[in-house]
């Protein structure tokens, strides 16, 4: 399992700073806003770009090979979604004040953050969870969804 602590536009942290002012148990609102961002990812699957909008690269040629030989030459899955294995291990859990949405499957931090050999780039990055890993950042949809979930549950609280 690997973490990224995300860290999020002034705008965001705002919203947070809302969210934790007005609410005593914000179990309810961080299960919504995992949901909505395991859809986020779930579209990025199937529309494989990162949350940046930038179109993930396609397989290597090698990779393709590879795995026509191992499927008996029928091709399985699209990019990131061969087997589904990757993509039913998507969940989202919520612990105090914290919510983490994230993979089962070991291997989605390489798909995540990309991959080196010999100080060389080696597998290119597809990020399915952070605009950013290194600096733990949201997408700019993300973002917005995120903070458009903490709006509705304030005002569903001010009703």
């Amino acid at each position: 399992m690997f973490s990224i602590t995300v860290t999020g536009s002034a705008e965001l942290r705002a919203a947070l700073v809302r969210l934790q002012g007005g609410v005593r148990d914000p179990k309810q609102v961080l299960q919504r806003i995992g949901v909505v961002l395991e859809g986020n990812v779930q579209e990025r699957l199937q529309t494989k770009a990162d949350p940046t909008g930038r179109a993930w690269l396609p397989l290597a040629p090698s990779t393709r090979a590879r795995y026509a030989k191992a499927d008996g030459q029928r091709r399985q899955g699209t990019l990131l979604v061969r087997t589904g294995l990757m993509m039913a291990s998507l969940s989202s859990t919520v612990s105090g004040s914290r919510v983490t949405v994230g993979f089962a499957r070991p291997y989605a931090l390489y798909h995540e953050t990309g991959t080196a050999r010999g100080g060389r780039p080696w597998m290119p990055r597809r990020g399915m969870l952070t605009a950013d890993p290194t600096a733990g950042t949201l997408g700019a949809q993300d973002e917005a969804d995120v903070r458009a979930e903490i709006d509705r549950w304030l005002d569903s609280l001010a009703r």
